[in-house]
């Protein structure tokens, strides 16, 4: 092995390490979503939705702000529009997702909803030309199938359904931004204007009907768990992830959000139905068959050719690194935006 060649051993184990930890963290902030959405059955009854969607993620964002100012004041302006871009998208695709539920059945509401797994490999393609690897496309139709199986019980077309479909496809378009723009430097920056810009989307839209804030220490303390928690810390976290897998696998992974609230709903009593079961297990070879794709994609970061155009010494001794399946030699454009961002000191996925 040249010296060229040799430090592309411990560069594969990281991104494959990379990859491992950010698909393991969007799963702990997917049973962190699961559980805050036992904490939110428990507020409303103290605070309308308006009201909690907009004092959650309005206080979350000011103490990002207060906590790294300069992070997110220095962002650039690149990331800035970005930032306000994602915001947008996920304070609208939170409103129509709750506008539609006032028309059409929770359990109908639910399904189209998680139609933003079957959407954002789509977006993502269409809107930034990403590759999304054959192992990822599965991972998608069994996600889809498990939720499916998990929340179908018919649809019927009305205003609530449009809504809604409205608000998945939100939610796919942010997840195909975010990973096109999320990089390892701006992370807390580009995480804190999603979360206080969608904050005061949700303010616009509840303070006609008036805030409410919770009566109780058990509502407050609730409170504290879905802002400080769920909000701040999660969405930090699915900012950091998403620099480093592709949207479509970060989608198929918080698939796993109906099973989680599934799981912990057994905590206060619910019963764990045959569909959920069933339509959960198809969720988790979802979740393998991403991992699997992920560790079969190259390293970021590597050059694809040399100086003479012939591929380059450690282009080749990745290729002869020992990986299962076919590992995709054809270059990925992501990769190559990747090699471009990590020169100016932006590490992608």
């Amino acid at each position: 092995m040249t010296a060229t060649s040799r430090p592309t051993e411990p560069l594969v184990q990281r991104a494959g390490l990379g990859r491992r930890t950010a698909v393991a963290a969007l799963t702990c902030a997917t049973a962190v979503w699961g559980w805050s959405y036992i904490a939110t059955v428990w507020l409303l009854p103290e605070m309308g939705t308006a009201s909690l969607v907009a004092v959650r993620f309005t206080l979350a964002g000011l103490i990002m702000l207060a906590v790294r100012p300069r992070a997110v004041l220095s962002i650039g302006r690149r990331h800035l529009l970005a930032g306000l871009a994602l915001a947008g998208l996920l304070g609208s695709g939170t409103l129509l997702q709750v506008e539609g539920q006032h028309h059409i059945p929770p359990s109908q509401s639910g399904f189209l909803t998680s139609l933003f797994v079957v959407l954002t490999p789509l977006v993502a393609r269409i809107l930034f030309k990403t590759r999304i690897p054959r192992g990822v496309w599965a991972g998608v139709a069994a996600a889809s199938a498990g939720l499916s199986v998990i929340s179908f019980n018919g649809v019927s077309v009305s205003l609530g359904t449009w809504l809604t479909l409205a608000g998945a496809l939100a939610y796919a378009l942010q997840m195909a931004l975010l990973s096109e723009y999320s990089s390892a430097d701006k992370v807390y920056g580009l995480a804190a204007l999603q979360i206080l810009g969608t904050g005061v989307i949700a303010a616009f839209w509840a303070v006609p009907q008036g805030i409410d804030l919770p009566d109780s220490p058990a509502g407050w303390g609730w409170l504290a768990y879905s802002t400080l928690l769920a909000t701040l810390g999660m969405y930090a976290v699915q900012t950091w992830a998403q620099s480093r897998v592709t949207a479509a696998s970060a989608a198929v992974v918080m698939a796993c959000e109906p099973l989680f609230v599934s799981l912990f709903s057994l905590l206060v009593g619910a019963a764990l139905s045959g569909r959920t079961i069933a339509g959960g297990l198809l969720i988790l070879v979802a979740m393998c068959l991403v991992i699997y794709a992920e560790r079969s994609r190259p390293p970021l970061g590597v050059p694809l050719q040399g100086p003479d155009g012939a591929p380059s010494e450690a282009r080749l001794s990745v290729q002869r690194m020992p990986r299962p399946g076919r590992s995709g030699l054809r270059p990925d454009p992501r990769d190559r935006s990747s090699s471009e961002a990590s020169r100016h000191g932006r590490p992608r996925r």
